[in-house]
């Protein structure tokens, strides 16, 4: 199982190169690459529970204080699925009705 956070950066005075090259070297970072348009960088760190992705993201978010003019962070749900689940087969997705007046 992994939690994964997609940072969104909108990097100021053109500093999105030295951006993108800090953010691959903090430990913890498994992408970071420019966009473009805004926002300008994307950046994903992955780690085992929430409690660990939190962990890790704080440093990452200390070393970008002051480049970034705003910052969303995109939390993915945990990647777990219940063998329980697949193996009922309720995992296909049902049809929805729809009632007509």
């Amino acid at each position: 199982m992994s939690v994964r956070v997609y940072m969104l950066l909108d990097i100021v005075d053109r500093s999105c190169d030295y951006a993108v090259q800090m953010l691959r070297n903090r430990a913890g970072i498994v992408l970071a690459d420019r966009l473009e348009g805004y926002p300008n960088i994307i950046a994903m760190v992955e780690a085992a529970d929430r409690q660990s992705l939190a962990k890790a993201i704080m440093p990452i978010l200390g070393c970008i204080d002051g480049i970034t003019e705003d910052l969303r962070l995109l939390i993915t749900r945990d990647n777990e699925i219940s063998p329980d689940l697949l193996a009922s087969g309720g995992s296909t997705p049902h049809k929805r009705r729809v009632r007509k007046n």
